[in-house]
């Protein structure tokens, strides 16, 4: 037997470390609107109420597939880059819902919600895009 064949069984410790994280994130998300709603008399947005799907889809589930179904997930050439991007982007996006939701309570609205979204899917897209390309590079002989 070979120490180098690479173990169909050895889960990438990253990916699983990430969704925990993206786990407690959605959980913080959901507190935290709770509490924002208790001093903001009542008062409620679906932009805040649905934030904690950023990094709960976004987040916790493509890195619990990750540790899932792809061993060793976190030895893709860049894997880094793509990484930071895709982290980068749901923390925009929910950032951007955030802000959306305090200002449709407020009453009032910002043109910066449109950049904080925009750059949020891109970065996302990329980072995503750009894993799944170099992860398919790799599977080719």
């Amino acid at each position: 037997m070979s120490t180098l064949a690479p173990d169909p069984f050895k889960k990438s410790r990253q990916a699983g470390k990430t969704a925990i994280a993206y786990l407690a994130v959605s959980v913080f998300c959901i507190i935290f609107n709770q509490i924002y709603a208790i001093f903001g008399h009542g008062v409620s947005s679906p932009s805040m109420t649905l934030m904690f799907l950023y990094p709960g889809l976004g987040g916790s589930l493509p890195f619990l597939l990750l540790w899932l179904f792809v061993p060793e997930a976190d030895r893709v050439k860049s894997y880094r880059l793509f990484y930071n991007s895709y982290n980068s982007g749901i923390a925009a996006l929910t950032l951007g819902s955030l802000l959306n939701g305090i200002f449709e309570i407020a009453g009032t609205s910002s043109a910066y919600s449109i950049v904080f979204t925009a750059a949020g899917w891109a970065m996302l897209l990329f980072g995503l895009a750009a894993y799944l390309l170099r992860l398919y590079e790799k599977s080719l002989p």
